[in-house]
Parts: C-alpha cells; sequence; structure tokens
C-alpha cells in the first residue's frame, strides 16, 4: 500500500502528511497489498479541497471534500473512503454467498 500526497495552491507541511498516512493506514483491512492512492491538496478561496484517488483489486474509487478547516476535510475524506471501500467488499462478499439450489428450483427442507 501505498500513499502519495501532493499539494497545490498551498506549502506542503508535514504534519498534514502524516495525519493523511494515518488515517490511510486504518483503510488497510479493506485494501491489498498492491493498492496506491493519491491524494491531492488544494486551498482555494479559504476552502481546503481534497481528492483521493484509490486503485485497488482493479477498482478505481474517487472521493472528494471540501470544508474551510483541512483537518477537517481530511477526516471527512478518509470517512467517506472508508464506507465506500466498506460497502465495495460486502457487495463483492454478497455476490459469492449465493442460496444453492437444487436443479428443479426448489431448495431441499433439511437445509430450510
Amino acid at each position: 500500500m501505498h500513499l502519495e500526497v501532493s499539494f497545490k495552491n498551498i506549502r506542503p507541511r508535514d504534519e498534514i502528511r502524516q495525519r493523511a498516512t494515518a488515517l490511510f493506514k486504518k483503510l488497510e483491512r479493506f485494501l491489498d497489498d498492491a493498492a496506491e492512492a493519491n491524494l491531492v491538496v488544494d486551498v482555494e478561496h479559504g476552502n481546503a479541497i481534497l481528492e483521493l484517488v484509490l486503485r485497488h483489486n482493479g477498482e478505481t474509487n474517487k472521493v472528494t471534500a471540501e470544508h474551510n478547516d483541512l483537518r477537517t476535510a481530511l477526516d471527512q475524506l478518509f470517512h467517506t473512503a472508508e464506507t465506500q471501500l466498506r460497502r465495495s467488499k460486502e457487495r463483492r462478499a454478497d455476490g459469492r454467498r449465493q442460496p444453492k439450489e437444487d436443479a428443479d428450483g426448489f431448495v431441499d427442507e433439511a437445509e430450510a
């Protein structure tokens, strides 16, 4: 897993990079080892605009957040990303759990 942080219209700050890395590590349980993420931190007109692009398991997730406080926007961004990844994982798991049916289309009484 790798997170790349880039900055636009703002001086690069290690505290932001460290906080983003800590929040990204919390997403570990939803991502594989080959996952890549790009975070763009932008400030326009006093608002922090964040964009996170995650690539994992052949999927790409894009999450954006905007807030006048950079730290709050960062927290919102990773909370939204966690929600998306959790739902994606649940959908993949539900797809594998199809109910067993006999050839005639009826469920066996012993299983029901």
